[in-house]
C-alpha cells in the first residue's frame, strides 16, 4: 500500500486528484490533505513514512520551496500547479514530474506510472537516482522549450507584434493582461490569464513577482526594502516600479542572484 501526502490548497484541485489516484491505484492510503507551508513543515518534521507526494507550489501562507528548502524530503514529488516558472525550481528538489493545472487524466496516469517504475527499482542510494533523474528532466526541458520572441497584438484596426525583448514588465489587472514595453507603452495581451504568457517565456529572463505582476530581468535597475519582507523594484531607467509579495521576495531574491 502506498502512502501519499497531498500538499493543495484549492478544494477542487484535491478532489480531482483523488478521483484521478482512485482510477490509477487501487492500494493506497493517504496520510493528509494539508493546505499551507506551516502543516507541511510541521507534519514533514514529525513523519518520514510516505511513499509519494502530491504537492502544489503557491499555497495560503506562502510557498511550498520554504518546505522542500528546510527539510531533507526522501519520497518523490508530484507537482500540480498553475505556474510554469517553478519548472526549473520543482526538479532541483525530489521533483519527478511537473503536471500544469489543468491537467488531464492521460498526464496525471503518466506520472504516476513514473512513479511506480521508479519505486519498483530503488537502489540503495536512493538520493543519487533522484539527482540523476533530475539533471535528465531539465536537460530534456531547457532542450525542448521554445520561448516566443514575439507576441501577436489584436487592437480593431491592426494586428502587430510586440517583442519580447522590449517587454520591462507584465501586469494584471481585472482579468486583463498588460505589457508594457521600454517605451513605457501599454499593450493588451490577448491571453487572460498568466500561466498562459509564461510557458512561452524564459524563466530565467522572466520571474512572478506577486500574483500579478511579471518582470523581465534586464529592465531592473535597483531593488531597496520596502517592508521587512518585501522590497520594491525600479525599472527601466527609474520609470516604473513595482513590489514583490511577501511569499515570493526569497525566491525572487535567490533569482537574482542576491
Amino acid at each position: 500500500m502506498y502512502k501519499i501526502l497531498i500538499i493543495e490548497d484549492e478544494a477542487p484541485a484535491r478532489k480531482k486528484l483523488k478521483r484521478y489516484l482512485k482510477q490509477a491505484c487501487s492500494s493506497y492510503e493517504i496520510v493528509a490533505e494539508l493546505e499551507t507551508v506551516a502543516e507541511a513543515k510541521s507534519l514533514l518534521t514529525q513523519t518520514h513514512e510516505i511513499d509519494l507526494i502530491f504537492s502544489d507550489i503557491e499555497l495560503r501562507d506562502g510557498n511550498v520551496f520554504e518546505v522542500y528548502k528546510d527539510l531533507s524530503i526522501n519520497c518523490p514529488i508530484i507537482f500540480a500547479t498553475a505556474y510554469n516558472e517553478f519548472l526549473m525550481k520543482a526538479f532541483e528538489a525530489n521533483g519527478i514530474e511537473y503536471l500544469l493545472k489543468p491537467y488531464s487524466f492521460e498526464r496525471f496516469s503518466n506520472a504516476w506510472d513514473k512513479f511506480i517504475r521508479l519505486k519498483g527499482n530503488l537502489p540503495a542510494n536512493y538520493n543519487e537516482l533522484i539527482g540523476s533523474i533530475n539533471h535528465l528532466l531539465k536537460d530534456n526541458q531547457e532542450n525542448n522549450i521554445e520561448y516566443k520572441e514575439q507576441f501577436a497584438i489584436k487592437t480593431q484596426q491592426e494586428i502587430y507584434f510586440l517583442k519580447v525583448e522590449d517587454i520591462v514588465c507584465f501586469q494584471a489587472d481585472s482579468g486583463i493582461i498588460f505589457a508594457f514595453d521600454k517605451r513605457n507603452k501599454r499593450h493588451t495581451m490577448p491571453q487572460t490569464v498568466f500561466k498562459q504568457i509564461e510557458v512561452f517565456l524564459d524563466p530565467k529572463k522572466f520571474f512572478r513577482i506577486n500574483r500579478s505582476e511579471s518582470v523581465q530581468r534586464k529592465f531592473i535597475d535597483k531593488i531597496e526594502r520596502y517592508t521587512k519582507n518585501t522590497v520594491s523594484i525600479y525599472l527601466n531607467s527609474e520609470s516604473k516600479i513595482v513590489r514583490t509579495s511577501q511569499s515570493n521576495t526569497g525566491e525572487f531574491n535567490a533569482w537574482l542572484g542576491i
